[in-house]
């Protein structure tokens, strides 16, 4: 594949998607008095004083800030549980699976369930390799 043809092909196509776009959305229109309502929001922001204004802008900064940072830590506590969670049915499932691969492999079986989860992995690495490669695009 040849990297420079493909940001043209990528502007191209999204050329090709704004016009459909344009072709089939209509643009709302707008409520009566819209622009006389426009002005005087205009107008009445203009008249308070920026020092004001900055400071609520700030606050606001400040709140989103702390939403933001208090998802973040919920975020990463889920995670980890979710982490903690996992290994410990891969665990149970190892427990349980092992007599059987033992059964089935014999001796090999130590080596059979890495193995495995090697394939497992794999497989699904490339599944998703493959939704972000250009060559799934050019395939039908």
């Amino acid at each position: 594949m040849n990297s420079v043809d493909e940001p043209n092909t990528g502007d191209a196509l999204e050329r090709a998607l704004d016009r459909a776009l344009e072709r089939h959305l209509v643009a709302p229109a707008l409520p009566a008095g819209f622009r006389q309502q426009l002005q005087a929001a205009i107008i009445r922001s203009a008249q308070r004083d920026p020092a004001v204004l900055a400071a609520a802008l700030e606050r606001e900064h400040a709140a989103q800030l702390a939403q933001l940072q208090s998802d973040y830590v919920r975020l990463r506590q889920r995670t980890l549980g979710t982490l903690i969670g996992a290994a410990f049915a891969a665990g149970l499932l190892i427990n349980f699976a092992l007599p059987w691969i033992s059964t089935h492999f014999g001796s090999n079986g130590v080596v059979a369930l890495p193995a495995i989860g090697v394939a497992v992995g794999l497989a699904l690495s490339a599944r998703v390799w493959w939704r972000r490669s250009s060559l799934a695009r050019l395939l039908p």
